[in-house]
């Protein structure tokens, strides 16, 4: 009764000197989003003519995925491009040691891929797919992680694009496969639809899609020609994505573009998952790509710093102010602190219930009753994911750590010139 009581005796002025967290945040970031899903979102264009003339080539590139490779494959053979077999499908098989290459070996006899490439040692995702890339013949390739599996019109929606001949790049819509798998992954299944199926459809409304996902994107071949294709980083999926924006070329999300992907089933997975993907923040953005933001470079461009304000902002100060919140008001408010906290964890419940909602509406195929699991998912990623990020951005910048990442082969990483 007296968090209540406290509540109610501020008034604006001292809602928002209390909630200052919030104020400078949260309320512009969904305000932004707010204003894209009205104005900008209904007025786009879901069936653009098809560019049919285009040829496409598919790069599946993994280490030890025999289990998977060949679901991976069947849903390639299913696609609607497919008929009349315009689509070439090349498989690297990245040095694995289970029955991955002889799964792709006897895949091609039965003529369901078309080239086999083999790294004798493992040499990382952006060597494999490189190797693939070497092979491709079409117009338009498609990289895709081989836990991947599509809508069988999923690569008509992303060619819709190419159309465009400023269109460098176009990522999919994905969500999650294994999404009741257990609680971990349910709430990973909202995350999904509320940062893809929405987040990606308002950043792609304003020009300032920054990644086009390495799980499922599609690439005109000349754009990866001309930018070098993919660098040995481990945000290599974020980096490539930043050299086309830089190169001038153009980025986009296909929201009826679906695929389904398997999300980490146990902790310890989700935590490594992220911490990779946060260290990149830094490696990529903050180091590789800083001069972006130099406007006496000849690539200069404003949406290019509008994307690096969107990740300064929403990514990087978001997260390193929240324990430095939390101090202050335990501060300044002793035990009621807690009445502001659990405040702010209910108006995150309902900006994520409005948020879902809309997803809902611009194209997710996440079954609505998942809106059950969304005071699981607000936890999560208010007292878990927030916090991965600031420890990722301390290995990252005290240590270096994505330089000494698995992901990456030591061998490999260490031919690398560090930034």
């Amino acid at each position: 009764m007296q968090a209540i009581d406290f509540l109610r005796s501020l008034d604006a002025a001292s809602l928002v000197q209390i909630f200052w967290y919030t104020a400078v945040f949260e309320i512009p970031r969904y305000t932004i989003g707010a204003v894209a899903m009205l104005f900008t979102i209904p007025l786009r264009r879901a069936n653009l003519p098809i560019e049919t003339e285009l040829t496409v080539s598919v790069v599946l590139a993994g280490n030890n995925e025999a289990k998977a490779l060949r679901a991976c494959v069947a849903s390639l053979a299913e696609q609607t491009i497919n008929i009349g077999g315009a689509m070439e499908v090349i498989v690297v098989d990245d040095g694995s040691t289970d029955q991955m290459f002889e799964i792709a070996q006897a895949l091609r006899r039965e003529g369901k891929i078309d080239e086999t490439l083999r790294l004798e040692h493992r040499g990382g995702k952006s060597a494999a797919i490189n190797l693939g890339l070497s092979a491709c013949t079409g117009d338009v390739i498609v990289i895709s992680d081989l836990d991947t599996t599509f809508d069988r019109d999923a690569f008509a929606h992303l060619l819709n694009y190419f159309g465009d001949p400023q269109v460098g790049a176009v990522t999919g819509n994905i969500g999650v496969r294994n999404a009741f798998s257990n609680l971990l992954t349910c709430q990973q299944a909202v995350e999904y639809a509320i940062a893809i199926s929405l987040g990606r459809n308002i950043k792609d409304s304003f020009g300032t899609l920054s990644v086009v996902s390495g799980a499922f994107g599609a690439f005109r071949r000349a754009a990866l020609d001309q930018v070098g294709r993919q660098d040995t980083e481990v945000g290599e999926d974020a980096d490539l994505t930043l050299k086309l924006r830089r190169a001038g070329w153009s980025i986009r999300f296909a929201p009826h573009a679906h695929a389904l992907t398997d999300a980490p089933e146990t902790l310890s997975a989700l935590i490594t998952q992220r911490l990779r993907w946060d260290r990149s923040i830094i490696t990529i953005w903050m180091r590789k790509f800083r001069g972006a933001l130099d406007p006496r470079q000849s690539i200069f461009r404003l949406t290019d710093v509008a994307v690096f304000v969107d990740v300064i902002i929403f990514q990087i100060l978001l997260a390193l102010a929240f324990p430095f919140y939390l101090g202050w008001l335990y501060y300044h408010l002793g035990q009621l602190a807690w009445v502001i906290v659990a405040a702010t964890m209910l108006g995150y419940m309902v900006l994520s219930l409005l948020s879902f909602t809309a997803a809902q509406l611009v194209g997710t195929k996440a079954p609505f009753y998942l809106v059950l699991y969304l005071p699981l998912y607000t936890f999560v990623q208010v007292s878990l994911i927030r916090f991965v990020r600031i420890v990722a951005f301390a290995q990252e910048i005290i240590f270096r750590r994505s330089y000494r990442d698995s992901y990456v082969p030591a061998r490999v990483m260490s031919q690398v010139d560090i930034v």
